[in-house]
C-alpha cells in the first residue's frame, strides 16, 4: 500500500493541497497529515550590564506560547483530517518545516509528500524560505506541490 505524507500548516491552501491530493493518488495511500511547528519555547538568559545574566521569558510564559503551539498544531491537523474524511494518521514535529518533512520522510519511507505551493503568508516564506522548492531538492522521494486555486 502507497504511503503519502501531506504536510499541513491548516490553511485554506493546505486544505485544497490535501483534498486535491486524494482526487490525484491512488486509491487506498495511507496518508500521514503532519505539521511541523517551532520548537518548544525554553526560558533563557541573557547578560546585563551589572549582572550574570537575567531570564529573556519567564517559565510560565514560555509554558503558553509551547501550549499555543500545541493547540495550533492539533487544530491544523484536525481541519485536514476532516477534508480527508478523517482518515489518516497525525503527527507534530517541532524545527525547520521543510528540514522536519524530509527527515519524517525519510525515516518513515514515505512513497510522496504532499505540500501546496504557498504556505501561511508572505512574511512567513520570506523569513523560513520555501517549504516546497526545499523538499523538491531534497526529499528522499518524490514530491507533489499542489499550486493554490482561484476560489473567487
Amino acid at each position: 500500500m502507497p504511503k503519502a505524507l501531506i504536510a499541513t500548516d491548516g490553511s485554506d491552501h493546505a486544505l485544497d493541497a490535501a483534498k486535491r491530493a486524494t482526487d490525484l493518488l491512488a486509491p487506498g495511500t495511507e496518508y500521514t497529515l503532519l505539521t511541523v511547528e517551532p520548537p518548544p519555547v525554553v526560558p533563557e538568559a541573557a547578560p546585563v550590564m551589572g549582572l550574570d545574566t537575567v531570564p529573556i521569558t519567564s517559565p510560565e510564559a514560555a509554558e503558553e506560547l509551547t501550549e499555543a503551539y500545541r493547540e495550533e498544531a492539533n487544530e491544523s491537523l484536525e481541519r485536514t483530517a476532516r477534508v480527508l474524511g478523517g482518515e489518516a494518521a497525525r503527527r507534530v514535529e517541532y524545527g525547520d518545516a521543510a528540514t522536519e518533512i524530509t527527515r519524517v520522510a525519510e525515516e518513515d519511507g514515505f512513497d510522496v509528500i504532499v505540500v501546496g505551493s504557498q504556505g501561511a503568508g508572505f512574511v512567513k516564506r520570506v523569513l523560513m524560505g520555501s517549504v516546497s522548492q526545499h523538499l523538491l531538492h531534497h526529499a528522499p522521494c518524490p514530491v507533489l506541490v499542489v499550486r493554490a486555486t482561484d476560489h473567487s
